[in-house]
């Protein structure tokens, strides 16, 4: 049977956008798909895949909820709640899909995509997948995509109103050259001690 998202869940939720997402996910099957997205959209992708979902919500009834509903399906599904940080080890990742990056303003989509990738293994693949059909957000997040060392850029529109930028992380020197940290400051230098004044 298809896949098909919940009822107000739009054209990503639609028939042809969410086969679209999985035949990009499948591609790197084998370890857990990482989706970070509307609580929707990991237990559909559940159906077929193994997932751990990160959200950023603070409503503890609407998780218990999707937990209840993927473990009544038999569905592998997990949920971590990942807050303004990313609970992921570094190069732990082999896909991991998105949602509303076109959502995001140039500088604030690249801040984040800077805090995902390096949670990609080389050769990982990253999805984003968004509803909209304007042109200037597709080329800015295919951009953002470009900004953060992605290679292999790919966009597919499965359906009027949904497109699909696809791209893989690069080698693992490229990786530890574009995302080591950033080196300590030098510590500030002791402040020079002036002649002492004898008092006559």
């Amino acid at each position: 049977m298809p896949l098909r998202g919940p009822f107000l869940s739009g054209a990503l939720g639609s028939i042809s956008s969410l086969q679209a997402i999985l035949r990009w996910a499948k591609a790197g099957a084998g370890d857990p798909v990482v989706v970070l997205g509307p609580l929707w959209l990991g237990v559909t992708l559940a159906a077929e895949l193994r997932v751990l979902m990160l959200v950023a919500t603070d409503d503890h009834a609407a998780v218990k909820r999707a937990r209840r509903r993927a473990l009544k399906a038999g569905r592998v599904f997990e949920i971590a709640v990942g807050g303004a940080e990313v609970p992921l080890r570094p190069r732990s990742v082999g896909t991991m899909v998105v949602e509303n990056a076109a959502g995001l303003d140039a500088v604030a989509a690249a801040r984040w995509l800077e805090a995902l990738v390096p949670s990609l293994r080389p050769g990982g693949r990253l999805i984003a997948a968004d509803a909209t059909s304007d042109v200037a957000a597709m080329a800015r997040v295919s951009g953002t995509f470009l900004s953060v060392s992605l290679v292999g850029l790919t966009q597919e529109q499965p359906r009027d109103g949904v497109v699909l930028t696809v791209a893989h992380a690069p080698d693992a020197r490229v990786m530890a050259a574009r995302f080591a940290p950033a080196p300590a400051p030098p510590p500030a230098p002791a402040p020079a001690s002036g002649p002492s004044l004898a008092s006559g």
